[in-house]
C-alpha cells in the first residue's frame, strides 16, 4: 500500500507543472451565475487625454453553447499589462489612475447591460491572475465575479 500511495503522489506531483494552471472563474448577474475559463487582455489604444493606455479585459466561456462574456475597460500605466491593485469607477474628475471606464456583459450575441460603478480587484502572481468583481449595472443589479488563471494578451 505505503509503494501504491508513493507512485500517486509522485504522479500527482509530476503531473502538476505551472504550464497546466487551470484557469476558471464566474460572474454573476443577479442570482444567476455563468462559468468562465477563458480570459484575454486587448490594448485598445493610448488615450492622449488620460495619459495611459485603455486595456479590455474579456473573460468568457467559448466552449459553451450559450455562449456568454463580461468585459471590463481599464486604464493602465502600461499597455498589454493590468498591473495588481484594486480598480473602481473612473469618476470623470480628471483622476484616471487605478479605474475602469465601464464593463458590460453578453449573452449570445447581445450586450445585455452595462455598469458603470464598482470596484474590481486584480491581482497577479507570476503568471496567473485573480480577478474580483464586485460592481452595480444601470439598473441596480449586482454584478459580481471571480476569474483565477492565465489571461492571454491580444495585441
Amino acid at each position: 500500500i505505503g509503494l501504491i500511495l508513493l507512485s500517486l503522489m509522485t504522479f500527482i506531483f509530476v503531473s502538476c507543472d505551472g504550464d497546466d494552471y487551470p484557469s476558471e472563474g464566474y460572474f454573476q448577474v443577479g442570482e444567476t451565475t455563468y462559468i468562465t475559463n477563458e480570459a484575454r487582455l486587448n490594448d485598445v489604444g493610448y488615450d492622449a487625454e488620460s495619459g495611459l493606455y485603455q486595456l479590455r479585459l474579456t473573460m468568457d466561456n467559448t466552449s459553451h453553447n450559450d455562449f456568454h462574456s463580461i468585459n471590463v475597460l481599464f486604464y493602465s500605466e502600461v499597455n498589454n499589462y493590468l498591473p495588481s491593485g484594486i480598480y473602481t469607477t473612473y469618476l470623470y474628475d480628471g483622476n484616471y489612475k487605478h479605474t475602469f471606464k465601464r464593463g458590460s456583459w453578453t449573452l449570445g450575441n447581445n450586450i445585455e447591460n452595462v455598469f458603470l460603478k464598482g470596484r474590481i480587484q486584480v491581482t497577479k502572481t507570476n503568471e496567473i491572475y485573480r480577478i474580483n468583481i464586485d460592481c452595480e449595472d444601470i439598473e441596480g443589479r449586482s454584478i459580481t465575479g471571480v476569474y483565477d488563471g492565465k489571461i492571454q494578451v491580444v495585441r
